[in-house]
């Protein structure tokens, strides 16, 4: 009898979505703008408990990109930073994949809506920050390696940040949404939610320092700042 292992995105059997088809479960659900809203609407935006740092030492000219949201669905995220925060200078940017992109209906107008696949050259070199929010829990590790890969050819060192917005789990005492978000990512998109000691490892591999690891208590998601090594 063969094994298999689970976080082959490859040879699963969860790797693509309904009995088989030949759309991954990722696709079909950015496909689906309600369950994207419905989902983003459940969740504590980092804004909330965070205050933004970055402006600080940025370099502000009329092409200067302050941060990049990749992999950002329909813009929640950046679409709330620019509601809380008008003031922040320098150039907004939301990346997606072009058929979601062109499905965004309403977004604060100076943001940029770009069409980009992660697993791709990066296009904007050297913003102030990169900001990844659920994008990695999405895949496995070697998957995660090639889209770090891509971040970080495109950061400037010393001043670029990548902000990686997820679930840092601690290594006893774990909330259970955590640990019931852990069990249902390996069982539809061959992916994991990470402790503390695996997104160093992680990170660590792809050439990025840790910074900090801001908080927001149980079941909710951490943000993780890291700069090149």
């Amino acid at each position: 009898m063969s094994s298999t292992d689970p976080y082959n995105t490859d040879t699963t059997p969860n790797s693509t979505a309904s009995a088989g088809s030949q759309q991954t479960i990722l696709t079909r659900c950015n496909f689906h703008s309600r369950w994207v809203h419905t989902v983003k609407a459940d969740q504590a935006g980092w804004m909330k408990a965070f205050t933004p740092r970055n402006t600080d030492g940025f370099y502000d000219s009329q092409d200067s990109v302050l941060l990049v949201d990749v992999g950002g669905s329909f813009g929640h995220d950046i679409d709330e930073f620019c509601r809380k925060h008008p003031e922040a200078p320098g150039r907004p940017v939301v990346q997606d994949l072009s058929t979601v992109i062109n499905q965004i209906e309403k977004l604060d107008e100076k943001i940029e809506r770009m069409g980009h696949d992660f697993f791709t050259e990066q296009p904007i070199k050297g913003a102030r920050a990169y900001y990844m929010h659920s994008v990695l829990h999405d895949w496995p590790d070697k998957k995660c390696e090639e889209i770090l890969a891509r971040a970080t050819a495109a950061m400037k060192p010393g001043y670029s940040r990548l902000l990686v917005n997820e679930n840092c789990i601690p290594d006893t005492g774990a909330d259970w949404q955590n640990t019931g978000q852990d069990i249902m990512m390996l069982t539809l998109v061959s992916s994991k939610e990470r402790t503390r000691v695996e997104w160093q490892s992680l990170l660590e591999k792809a050439g990025l320092r840790i910074l900090g690891i801001y908080g927001g208590g149980n079941g909710v998601e951490s943000l993780i700042e890291c700069e090149l090594a």
